[in-house]
C-alpha cells in the first residue's frame, strides 16, 4: 500500500538504501571533469596563430629581461645624478629603456588577458620607446660597437666618454637589445593589423570573374 507520501513503502525504502551509491556515483563521474577542467599546455600550440603567438612572447620576454637587467645596472651604478653621466641624453635613454622594460615585462606576462585591440596601440608604443633609446645610444661613441677595440687608447674619444670606456661592450650590448625590441615591436604591430582584421590574398589579375565562374571567354576568329 502506499504510504504517506504516496509511493510505495518499499520503493521508498529502497531509494533511502541507496543515497550513499548515488553519491559515490555522482563523485566518481565529476572525478574526471575536475581532472580536464586544468589549463592544457599543449593546447596553446595547437595552431600556427597560437604557435606564433607563444614563441614571439616568449622572445619577447627572455630579450626584455636581459635588457632590463643591462639598464638597471648601468642606473643603479651611477645613480641619478646627471654629472655621473657622459651626457644627459645618455641618462634619459637609460630611464626611457628602463621604463619600457619594465612595461614590456608586465606586457609578456599578461598579454594573455589582452584583445587585440589594445595590442595594436601596445605595440606602437613599444616601437616609439624602444626605437628612441636605441636611436639615442647609436649615436654615442659606444652604440655601434666598433670604437670598443680602440679603448686602449683614449685620446681617439671625447673628454666626457673616457672614464666610461670600460662600459663601451654593456653600452653596445643595450643598444643591440634595444633594436631587437624595437624589431619585434613592429613584426608584433603588422602581425596583429593582419591578424586582427584577417587580410586574405586576392588574385593578381583584375578581370577573372568569369574564369573563377567556370566559363571560358569566346576567342576572337
Amino acid at each position: 500500500m502506499p504510504g504517506a507520501s504516496g509511493l510505495p513503502s518499499d520503493r521508498r525504502k529502497i531509494h533511502d538504501t541507496d543515497i550513499p551509491l548515488y553519491r559515490a556515483a555522482a563523485a566518481t563521474e565529476t572525478a574526471p571533469v575536475a581532472r580536464q577542467s586544468r589549463f592544457p599546455i599543449r593546447s596553446v600550440f595547437s595552431t600556427t596563430r597560437q604557435t606564433f603567438y607563444a614563441v614571439f612572447f616568449i622572445l619577447w620576454f627572455a630579450i626584455d629581461v636581459s635588457l632590463l637587467g643591462l639598464v638597471s645596472q648601468q642606473i643603479h651604478k651611477y645613480g641619478q645624478e646627471q654629472s655621473n653621466y657622459p651626457s644627459g641624453k645618455y641618462q634619459h635613454a637609460l630611464g626611457l629603456l628602463l621604463f619600457s622594460t619594465l612595461i614590456g615585462l608586465l606586457f609578456s606576462i599578461f598579454h594573455w588577458a589582452l584583445g587585440l585591440t589594445v595590442y595594436l596601440p601596445v605595440f606602437l608604443a613599444f616601437g616609439v620607446w624602444f626605437g628612441t633609446g636605441a636611436g639615442i645610444l647609436e649615436e654615442t661613441p659606444f652604440g655601434h660597437g666598433l670604437q670598443c677595440k680602440h679603448i686602449n687608447d683614449p685620446s681617439k674619444f671625447a673628454p666626457n666618454w673616457v672614464p666610461f670606456l670600460q662600459e663601451c661592450s654593456r653600452v653596445t650590448a643595450i643598444s643591440g637589445l634595444a633594436w631587437a625590441m624595437f624589431a619585434l615591436a613592429t613584426i608584433g604591430f603588422f602581425w596583429t593589423i593582419a591578424d586582427k582584421f584577417s587580410f586574405v590574398s586576392k588574385r593578381s589579375v583584375v578581370y577573372e570573374s568569369l574564369a573563377e565562374q567556370g566559363e571560358q571567354i569566346p576567342e576572337k576568329h
